[in-house]
């Protein structure tokens, strides 16, 4: 009877040691298929194939990561045009810059000294229309919304510039050496005005179109524009958030 039950005693403590030892080796196994997959799941191709495998082994996964998609895209869509800074902009043509090139417009026959002031508006923002499916990731493990905006641009297509102010418009014929003074001479003919002015238009545009460009150059007011532009989506997508989301937002540059 003794021997019998240190036998029996003896193979519970080998099927308690072999259970062990099974655990142990399960564990391992785990640790390193993680280690694995994750790094695997780096190369672009085996990363694609990891992440089709875990749509068809997950697919309530894969639709709830879909239909978050199409909402968040349709929110972001939904904005249109996202305008995040207006400028007044302000310029001044002197007519005595530019001596030779009129001169030549006006055939050598009257001399000009002008000044003139100009002023442009210009809105910059994102086209959020731009926003594609492919912009928008959901990680549903990690319970995370990465977008990828379009860059700040300038909205306005067309730039207007507007004459706002004259000064001392002052003509001189070259062939009666005489000065005519102010909008209502009658010796100044007035296509050579409209020519004048036509001249000077075309400069202004220029100088405020290349001003404006310039304007979004400027590193402090991008960064003043992507930060408005960042806290706006945060605050459209604060549902999600809500939910328990993060929110990552990067730009297209």
């Amino acid at each position: 009877m003794y021997f019998v039950v240190r036998k029996f005693q003896g193979g519970g403590r080998n099927l308690m040691k072999n259970l062990w030892n099974f655990l142990l080796l399960l564990i391992v196994l785990v640790v390193l298929f993680t280690v694995i997959f994750y790094y695997l799941g780096k190369v672009p191709v085996i990363g694609n194939v990891i992440s089709l495998l875990s749509k068809l082994l997950n697919p309530f996964k894969h639709r709830v990561e879909v239909n978050i998609i199409g909402s968040v895209l349709y929110d972001i869509q939904q904005i249109g045009f996202l305008r995040l800074a207006t400028v007044l902009m302000e310029d001044v043509v002197k007519t005595s810059d530019y001596e030779y090139e009129l001169d030549s417009i006006l055939d050598g026959k009257y001399t000009v000294d002008g000044i003139y002031i100009y002023r442009s508006k210009a809105s910059y923002g994102i086209d959020l229309f731009k926003v594609e499916q492919n912009d928008v990731i959901i990680d549903e493990s990690q319970k995370k919304i990465t977008i990828h905006l379009p860059p700040i641009e300038l909205l306005d297509s067309n730039i207007n510039v507007e004459r706002s102010e004259t000064f001392n418009e002052n003509f001189k014929s070259k062939i009666l050496g005489t000065f005519e003074v102010g909008a209502i001479d009658k010796w100044v003919p007035l296509d050579i005005k409209e020519k004048v002015k036509s001249f000077c238009d075309e400069k202004a545009r220029e100088k405020l179109t290349e001003n404006i460009k310039y304007y979004i150059m400027s590193e402090d007011k991008y960064s003043e524009m992507k930060t408005l532009a960042e806290r706006y989506i945060r605050n459209l997508l604060s549902p999600y958030t809500e939910k328990g989301y993060t929110v990552e937002i990067s730009f297209k540059e």
